[in-house]
This record gives structure tokens, C-alpha cells and sequence, in this order.
């Protein structure tokens, strides 16, 4: 059957000329007679191919766009299977993909929006977004079983992107049942719950930052905050921390924390399992050589209202973290929020850090994820933002 061919104009043929992922429906008129998933050729008004893409019907996207120019698969299951092939690919070529723990699929970064896959050794967890991936899910999955070697399969459909377009949420074994596996990173190990764990089980985005936190911490006490199953507090243990002191809301990341601490030998710690706002100062004392923040997303939507007050929660916890340091330490404070762009989240770093007259310099610039977590130009996949702070006395 030829690939159905769909006019686009406008402002999505700039978006999709210039590399946008997904091109939407008040700019599009089909010309042939798509359907739900399959293949479609984006052409310009003479005709001339833009993009290839899958087709969508009961949202505000068209067209998922899977590569430029014309079509030269002749179905998308086809399609599919290639770029999940080359995802696996880039993987091995920068070498995550030896670490057996690793994100897969970026969505847009990676030519398929609307889906991610992380994958911890032989357990993959794919979120699908977008009704044209569902009706082709059973072939990215061969597709990912056979590239990546996997044996267990969870999907974990339950992502706001997913509901915001009025799709089910969806839990399910695809594959297999294993729902613990333990990762090696860099010699730290973690147990991931790929069921009941946050996100799709462990926060892979923040893996180089981790690494990075090691270089500060031996010999020092660290505060981990929003420390979910520990992820930077096990990692400065690893390089010998004096003591870690953990902050951690949720009951259940919290036993698994417990659990990962025993599991890589680590004695000399202590577990706050409660809201940071309603840990006090003294509680968490103070005179730390290192503290790090990974608060959860404060802003997840759109406009004044929800940007006031996610930098009100940003500003709370980022002061009362570094008010933990001693009188000099270093400090690592993120946000994982789409909507609080780069230079706000640089200015409210600068804000926070110079109050008390403590001189302050950023170690380096705005970190991200690993070059797992591919990007395309148009960056609106750009959220995770962190900044390293070396933090002096008072002038």
C-alpha cells in the first residue's frame, strides 16, 4: 500500500523544515486517506517532501515525524523497528549502553515522540504518550527485546503527557515480571522498582551529576535532599564521606533507601523519612562539606500563578539547603521543571546564593542529563538544569 501523503503549510512547515518533532492538525490536510499509526509523507504546497511520520487521530498532533525528507520504509512498523535500532546504536557508540542501565529511547531526541524506554539490565520500562505508538507498541517492543537484550517488559503509561491528551494510564507486563533489579553505577549499587518506583523506577537524567557530586565529598559530611532511594548520598559514601544525612518524604523510597545503604556496606548515616518542610534546622544540623537538592518538579504547568509559586518552593528549599553548609562547602541544587527556563532558574540560584553576604561561584555551568537523554535543537526536552556551588564565609 503507498505511504498516504498529507499537505502541510504555514507554521508547521516551518517547525517541521527546521526539525520539529511533531507537526499539529490545524496545520495539515491530508491528501490521501491516512490511518490511525501508519505512514504518512509531510509535502509542501509544490508537493515536495518535508517528513516522514506517523499519523495520529484524537489529539492536537498529526503527525509524529520519525526522520526528514521522504519515506523510504514502506510501512511504519518498518520505520519503527529502525529507529529503535539506531536509538540502541547511538547508545553503544557513546558507550551508556555498557553501563546496562541506561534511558533508550528519548522520545523527540531520539525521532519517536510520544515514547521513552529506560532500560535496567534485563528489565526495559516503556511510557507511550501518543495513540499512534499504542496501536504500534507490540512492534517497538520486539524491536527493543531484540536490540537490547531484554527479557521483562513494564509498561508504565501513567505520565501526565499521557493524560493531558486524554489517553487511558496504562500499567501492564508486556514481557516477562521481574519488578526489582539491582544497577551498577560506577560502583554504587541501586535496587530499581520498576512497579511501584518513581518515574519509571530510578532518576537516570541525574547519573553525570551524581558522578560529578563525588568529587566533593570525601572525608566530609553530606546532606542529601529530596534524596528519593539515595541516589547522590550513596555515591559520596562510595567516596568516603564522614557521614551521610538523608531527607526523604516518600515512606516507601525511604525502606528502599534503607535497603540500598545495607546493600552497599554504608554504616555511617541517618534517615529523616519526612517532608523537608517539616524537617527543622536542628534536626538536620549543620556544618556540611557538601549538600545536594533534587527537589521534584515545583512548576508543572504553564503560567504567572504556578511559576510565583514553584519559585517560592524553589527558593525555600534551595535557602534552608544551603544554610546546612559549613563555612565553606559546595552545594548542588537542580530543577527538574520544563517551564522554569535556564536563565530564571540561573537568576534564582544567583538570588538565593548571595544572601548573607556568603561569597558564592558556580563550578562550571548548567548541567544536565547524560547523552543518553538525546536532544533535538528545538531543547524543549532540556529540563533537568543543575549548577554546582562553591559557597564561602561571609565577606
Amino acid at each position: 500500500m503507498p505511504v498516504a501523503r498529507v499537505a502541510v503549510r504555514g507554521e508547521g512547515l516551518e517547525r517541521a523544515s527546521r526539525g520539529a518533532g511533531v507537526v499539529y492538525s490545524k496545520w495539515v490536510r491530508p491528501l490521501d486517506e491516512p490511518r490511525l499509526g501508519g505512514l504518512v509523507e509531510l509535502v509542501d504546497p509544490e508537493g515536495s517532501p518535508v517528513a516522514c511520520g506517523l499519523w495520529e487521530e484524537g489529539t492536537p498532533v498529526a503527525v509524529r515525524i520519525l526522520y526528514y525528507g521522504s519515506c523510504v520504509h514502506g510501512d511504519a512498523v518498518a520505520a519503527l523497528e529502525e529507529a529503535v535500532r539506531a536509538a540502541y546504536r547511538a547508545r553503544v557508540k557513546s558507550g551508556w549502553a555498557s553501563l546496562g542501565s541506561y534511558r533508550l529511547v528519548n522520545s523527540d531526541g531520539d525521532g519517536l515522540s510520544g515514547l521513552i524506554i529506560d532500560v535496567y539490565m534485563d528489565v526495559a520500562v516503556v511510557q507511550v504518550s501518543s495513540p499512534a505508538i499504542d496501536v504500534n507498541l507490540d512492534a517497538v517492543v520486539k524491536t527493543m527485546v531484540s536490540a537490547a537484550g531484554v527479557e521483562h517488559v513494564y509498561e508504565k503509561s501513567t505520565q501526565r503527557s499521557r493524560l493531558d491528551i486524554g489517553l487511558e494510564p496504562r500499567r501492564r507486563w508486556l514481557r516477562g515480571g521481574k519488578r526489582e533489579v539491582v544497577i551498577d553505577e560506577w560502583g554504587v549499587k541501586f535496587i530499581v522498582d520498576v512497579v511501584d518506583g518513581q518515574k519509571t523506577g530510578f532518576f537516570l537524567d541525574q547519573r553525570p551529576n551524581r558522578l560529578e557530586a563525588r568529587r566533593y565529598a570525601g572525608g566530609t559530611r553530606v546532606l542529601d535532599v529530596f534524596s528519593y532511594t539515595g541516589g547522590f548520598g550513596l555515591h559520596a559514601a562510595h567516596e568516603g564521606a564522614r557521614e551521610v544525612v538523608f531527607i526523604e518524604e516518600d515512606p516507601r523510597a525511604a525502606r528502599l533507601l534503607v535497603r540500598n545503604l545495607k546493600l552497599n556496606g554504608v554504616t555511617r548515616y541517618r534517615v529523616i523519612n519526612r517532608s523537608l518542610w517539616q524537617v527543622s534546622p536542628q534536626e538536620a544540623g549543620e556544618g556540611y562539606g557538601l549538600v545536594t537538592v533534587d527537589p521534584p518538579a515545583f512548576i508543572q504547568e504553564p503560567g504567572r500563578e504556578a511559576l510565583r509559586r514553584g519559585l517560592r518552593a524553589y527558593r525555600r528549599a534551595y535557602s534552608w539547603s544551603l544554610e546546612r553548609l559549613g563555612e565553606e562547602g559546595v552545594a548542588y541544587l537542580s530543577s527538574c521543571s520544563y517551564f522554569l527556563d535556564r536563565s530564571r532558574f540561573l537568576e534564582l540560584v544567583a538570588e538565593v546564593a548571595s544572601r548573607g553576604s556568603r561569597w558564592y561561584r558556580l563550578l562550571g555551568g548548567v548541567r544536565g542529563a547524560g547523552p543518553d537523554h538525546a536532544l533535538r535543537a528545538e531543547g524543549y526536552l532540556e529540563y533537568l538544569k543543575g549548577v554546582f556551588l562553591e559557597v564561602g564565609p561571609k565577606r
